[in-house]
């Protein structure tokens, strides 16, 4: 056996139980696994936590077309800070990616910015060449509904394009809300966002998809009801952090617009308890940044999004700390499960793994402000919340943050 080229030694989550355990790394991958181990470094981190690097699979990191809000560094140096080592990237940029030719122009404008691996969505419409675009592209994002520069298709067109062959096996990540129960009303708060995007168009928009026939890989996004998740059931899920913690109650104003909306205080709380009681499957940040210039409008004309990508990880340890969930629910919604829906060598420590390590001191928890993130928007919906950020993070064994620094630039590869 190879000598370890480097030895990270640290609390693992072993089962049930936190251990102290080495961590052998060879050319960014886990080799070998200990009590004790040596290598030619060897870095002793025993009163930490060491997790897997957290894998976010819905962000917009809006590179390229609106990098005024957001660009593919910050975004992804946004994501080292918070424990993040893998994101995933929405098609809804300027231009929207719906051709190879849009892929591969993003693909060249940000793989020099980013900070953290990284996968591509394509938009799925009735014109996509599935069997070109599925060899670049980590995934599909179909769009059931208008939201910031998605454009979406009808439900006939999802039921044509579904039944592809070229589908089979690939992952289709589905924004499930039907417009045909939107209502026209005046929205003017987070309560009448909310009545205009009503959970029931949700549901009816979960149950259309579940009744089509694919050989694709179902995944519902950012799911806000429980009828929601019943409907889904059998289907890959996800779950945001503003999903599960805020509220029409609890957030003020536009900070809290995004769509789907934020619900009442009690759909919130039966969603956080599901949550806890393992019913989701997947965290997932759906960090949509805007200016704070454009989240300043009147409520009906600032856009919708929120960003996220560097407190979910975090905000989910603050929970495990204040003994509201367990670290292996966190674990395995923020880590190990989006490595499995997208098939990825990530999202777990042991061996034959990459070497994606975010480390924690779990004694340290900090409020959340806005003005010491990352992302280029500079503000949070979660301005004062408990989180407990990473010490130091590891992508490939490379550390890419040390005591709360970034020490490396641009090391994430297209996966």
């Amino acid at each position: 056996m190879t000598r370890p080229e480097l030895v990270i030694k640290g609390r693992v989550l072993m089962g049930n139980e936190a251990q102290t355990i080495c961590i052998g790394i060879v050319d960014g991958k886990i080799t070998v696994m200990g009590k004790d181990l040596d290598g030619d470094e060897f870095l002793d981190y025993s009163k930490y936590l060491i997790m897997p690097g957290g894998i976010d699979i819905h962000t917009h990191m809006r590179d390229p077309g609106f990098t005024d809000k957001e660009d593919f560094n910050t975004g992804t140096m946004a994501a080292a800070f918070g424990g993040t080592t893998t994101i995933l990237d929405m098609p809804n940029t300027k231009p929207m990616v719906t051709t190879t030719q849009q892929l591969k122009d993003k693909l060249d404008i940000i793989e020099k910015k980013a900070n953290v691996d990284y996968g591509l969505y394509a938009s799925l419409t009735p014109d996509s060449n599935i069997k070109e675009l599925k060899e670049l592209a980590v995934g599909f994002k179909l769009f059931m509904a208008e939201t910031t520069s998605a454009i979406p298709i009808s439900e006939d067109e999802i039921r044509d394009v579904l039944v592809d062959p070229e589908l089979d096996g690939q992952v289709v990540s589905v924004h499930a809300e039907s417009p045909e129960r939107f209502r026209d009303i005046e929205v003017t708060d987070l309560t009448t966002h909310d009545d205009s995007r009503p959970a029931s168009a949700e549901v009816v928009a979960v149950d259309t998809i579940t009744q089509m026939k694919t050989s694709a890989i179902m995944h519902f996004a950012h799911l806000t009801d429980l009828m929601s998740f019943e409907k889904a059931f059998g289907y890959s899920n996800e779950i945001t952090p503003h999903h599960m913690l805020l509220s029409t109650s609890n957030v003020h104003g536009t900070k809290g617009k995004v769509n789907p909306p934020l619900r009442n205080i009690r759909e919130q709380a039966s969603l956080f308890t599901a949550f806890v009681k393992a019913q989701v499957g997947i965290v997932a940040s759906d960090h949509a940044p805007h200016t704070v210039g454009e989240k300043i409008l009147p409520f009906g004309e600032a856009p919708s999004g929120l960003p996220g990508v560097e407190t979910r990880l975090p905000m989910m340890l603050a929970l495990v700390q204040s003994e509201q969930v367990s670290l292996g629910l966190v674990q395995a919604t923020c880590c190990h499960n989006p490595a499995k829906l997208f098939s990825l060598p990530k999202g777990q420590i042991d061996v034959g793994f990459d070497a994606d390590l975010s480390i924690f001191d779990m004694n340290k928890t900090t409020k959340i402000e806005g003005d010491k993130l990352h992302s280029k928007c500079g503000w949070t919906p979660f301005e004062g919340y408990n989180a407990i950020f990473p010490e130091h993070v590891f992508l490939g064994g490379e550390e890419i943050i040390s005591d709360g620094e970034l020490v490396r630039k641009g090391k994430g590869k297209k996966i």
